[in-house]
């Protein structure tokens, strides 16, 4: 199983471009997914809530079913199967973008 660094997962350097939440609890950031929208994932101890252009650009689709399935909260989502399907992509692209980076 690919297993990079967990708590840095969902986040990487070239997304600063784009203007995200960023919360230092979850209940902040969840209350923000819920009144704004988006989609709720964690960094290191804290969490960030972006929109459908940084789940894109993190090379995931925002329209897979799964982040439905989830609620949109990689933090705490609500079907642990489906956040599992969306980790593993996510670790895919992440391994597959160290290996051409090494090359």
């Amino acid at each position: 199983m690919i297993d990079p660094d967990s708590d840095k997962l969902w986040y990487q350097p070239n997304l600063d471009v784009f203007l995200n939440r960023w919360f230092s609890t979850y209940e902040e950031a969840r209350r923000s997914l819920d009144s704004d929208g988006g989609f709720l994932l964690p960094y290191k101890k804290h969490f960030f809530v972006c929109e459908a252009d940084v789940i894109q650009a993190m090379g995931l689709e925002a329209n897979d079913p799964d982040w439905e399935r989830i609620g949109r909260d990689g933090a705490k989502p609500n079907d642990q199967d489906a956040y599992q399907r969306l980790r593993e992509k996510r670790a895919q692209v992440v391994l597959e973008a160290a290996e051409a980076a090494s090359q």
